[in-house]
């Protein structure tokens, strides 16, 4: 193969392939980017879905009340119901109720449904019913259910909340729906969404069914368009697509121009080389030009002139090479070790420099340990000690130490000089390691390595092996704490310090099944900041942002160890209380509460502070729940009690028993 044959392979090899598979893996991380999205959304749609139920069933208990007073009701229920029991007179005179209907259970264990009256013919049914008892003679003689609530009016206020099309259906019957021939049923549950075809159009949703005490269940859904999703992912792909052309345009056009240039300066060498070839040292390389060809050409004859020294010395170089290959697929393989990158780095400093003895010490503890090469004695070890003392004394580095601490940058840190030293007839090499540990550091000085022999000095280039040695070492320091800090950040949320949402799930799912197995109890508290949209409206989103982290600094200062802090979505957060029973999880919920009203944070404008407060919602299992998805939703219905009942206050979740 030609050179500019490899120079086209090296070209597909590094640009080409690697651009095919960096497209391929940001289409499918667009992808299901965009799908979290819109998953994300339906779920909390649905959530709306089934808090606007619960409110409006609330929003039914005064319209109850005053249709139980009723006499006809009473009179309807002693005189004995039938299939054509009237209730439009009752309804006429309690326009606030879309449906009534009456239940018999006099004579039976369970009651059937006998009498159901709306607003007229045509009328939608009604959703969301709130029922009660009614008694005569002491005891129970049926049940009375109302609904304020049309299922048309319901879909259309969720629309309006969720931004979502709507549905809601009993069975297979539709009661009402924002997108005709919309069906929930064909949905599934809400634990994940489902792509469906309603008519032409295709939608993506989930659906939840509600049980209610006198009727069949109910079938709530929530979805959207998939064009919608559809047309986000190609965008993206747009993006990302015109971006990775450009770069290989211009990738293209270096390649084709350093190519020709090569080549030039190659067949020069080339023709240079087939001489030393056939042993013809008497023409040397032409070196016209100051540029980096002269230099190697100059370089490239003085080789010619060393190389018929150097010949005899191949033997030993040979192996030599062995040994350094066998030790860089040991750094490659160690290359996140800490440990061990560091004991290689002083065993090859050892060897390379036929030193006696050798070690690295550390400065910063947890960063690595002690490691020691060669032979143990005493004069080696002084030697060791001075050249390690004569590397941290004062010296002009230390300006540019401090500049680097004042700019911060990103360059590569400078390191210092290997400094020599002696000690009890015996001479020592020790060269500073300074690595960046942690996000934003300007550069520590993390420990030493040094190296010992009797009877010789060592000589500039050994100097300059330890160096090399010694930054390597550095280099996978700073690559280890990277690796661990981006290990941190990917189950941490970035603006509060808190657990992400998948990190949470995660550990919900380990402490459910943890509870299950050894029946004990595990809580949960939820909240949310009050008001928060009306301080992002009026202050600005920095202020919003200031107060999520504040509120966070309370949560992580009054969490135990093994809680688990996290931020749920948006100005939501939630505590996993591992252990805990309800009136645990409400003592410490209170604590957070009364830590967060006690909160002032400075406005942005630096005019005042601001209050803080939140609402808190805790639920329990066995208590409140029995698995994962129950106590997420036993807890953000207390929390979603709290703020209907004046915020800044925790809610208990019900019992199982008192929810069933």
């Amino acid at each position: 193969m030609t050179f500019r044959g490899r120079l086209r392979l090296f070209f597909a090899i590094i640009v080409i392939v690697p651009m095919i598979a960096v497209a391929i893996v940001l289409f499918a991380l667009s992808e299901s980017s965009e799908t979290g999205k819109a998953d994300a959304a339906i779920a909390a749609g649905l959530r709306s879905a089934m808090a606007l139920y619960s409110e409006s069933s609330e929003r039914a208990e005064p319209e109850l009340r005053r249709v139980a007073r009723d006499p006809r009701i009473r009179s309807a229920l002693q005189d004995g119901l039938t299939e054509r029991t009237p209730l439009d007179a009752v309804l006429r005179d309690h326009p606030g109720a879309v449906e009534i209907s009456l239940t018999d259970l006099a004579g039976r264990t369970s009651g059937t449904t006998v009498s159901v009256f709306r607003g007229g013919a045509g009328s939608p049914p009604g959703v969301a019913p709130k029922s009660a008892p009614l008694r005569g003679g002491g005891r129970p003689v049926g049940r009375l259910a109302v609904s304020v609530t049309s299922s048309r009016d319901y879909v259309r206020r969720l629309e309006r909340l969720s931004g979502l099309e709507a549905s809601v259906a009993v069975g297979e019957d539709v009661l009402a729906s924002t997108v005709p021939g919309a069906r929930p049923t064909r949905l599934g549950g809400p634990e994940s969404s489902r792509e469906v075809q309603f008519g032409s159009d295709e939608y993506r949703g989930r659906a939840a069914r509600i049980h209610q005490p006198t009727a069949p269940p109910v079938t709530v859904a929530v979805f959207q368009s998939s064009e919608e999703l559809d047309a986000a992912i190609a965008d993206n792909r747009r993006v990302i697509f015109g971006i990775l052309l450009g770069f290989f345009l211009l990738a293209l056009l270096s390649s084709a121009l350093i190519t020709r240039a090569l080549q030039e300066q190659i067949q020069k060498f080339l023709a240079a080389a087939r001489r030393l070839a056939r042993g013809d040292f008497a023409h040397p390389v032409p070196t016209e030009g100051g540029d980096e060809f002269a230099e190697l050409g100059r370089e490239f004859n003085s080789m010619s002139e060393q190389l018929e020294a150097k010949i005899q010395e191949l033997g030993r170089k040979r192996e030599e090479l062995e040994e350094t290959i066998r030790r860089v697929g040991d750094a490659f393989a160690t290359g996140l070790d800490r440990q061990g990158v560091v004991a290689l780095a002083v065993k090859t400093a050892v060897d390379a420099c036929e030193a006696d003895a050798g070690r690295a010490f550390p400065l910063e503890r947890g960063v690595f340990s002690e490691s020691r090469a060669g032979v143990e004695d005493s004069s080696l070890d002084a030697a060791l000690m001075a050249a390690e003392r004569a590397a941290f004394r004062i010296r002009p580095d230390v300006g540019s130490e401090l500049l680097e601490q004042v700019e911060s940058d990103s360059r590569p840190l400078a390191q210092r000089s290997a400094v020599p030293a002696s000690a009890n007839g015996a001479f020592g090499l020790a060269m500073p390691l300074r690595a960046r540990l942690g996000s934003g550091s300007s550069g520590q000085y993390v420990g030493v390595v040094s190296i010992a022999r009797r009877g010789r000095e060592f000589s500039h280039p050994e100097e300059k092996l330890l160096e090399y040695l010694a930054a390597q070492a550095a280099v996978s320091i700073e690559n280890t704490d990277l690796h661990q800090t981006v290990q941190r950040q990917a189950v941490t949320d970035e603006l509060t310090g808190l657990w992400n949402v998948r990190q949470f799930h995660e550990v919900l799912d380990h402490e459910v099944e943890r509870a299950r197995r050894f029946e004990g109890s595990l809580g949960l508290a939820m909240l949310d900041i009050d008001d928060f949209k009306a301080v992002n409206d009026t202050y600005g989103h920095q202020q919003g942002d200031q107060m999520l982290a504040a509120v966070a600094r309370v949560l992580r200062e009054l969490s135990r160890d093994i809680d688990t802090p996290a931020r749920y979505g948006g100005e939501e957060m939630a505590v996993v209380l591992p252990g805990t029973d309800a009136e645990g999880a409400a003592q410490l919920a209170e604590r957070m509460r009364e830590a967060v009203e006690e909160l002032r944070v400075a406005r942005v404008d630096g005019a005042g502070q601001l209050k803080i407060t939140a609402s808190f919602g805790v639920a329990s299992i066995p208590v409140s729940a029995v698995d994962k998805d129950s106590l997420i939703a036993a807890a953000d219905a207390a929390l979603y009690r709290a703020k209907r009942a004046g915020k800044n206050r925790v809610e208990r979740a019900d019992t199982v028993a008192a929810a069933g």
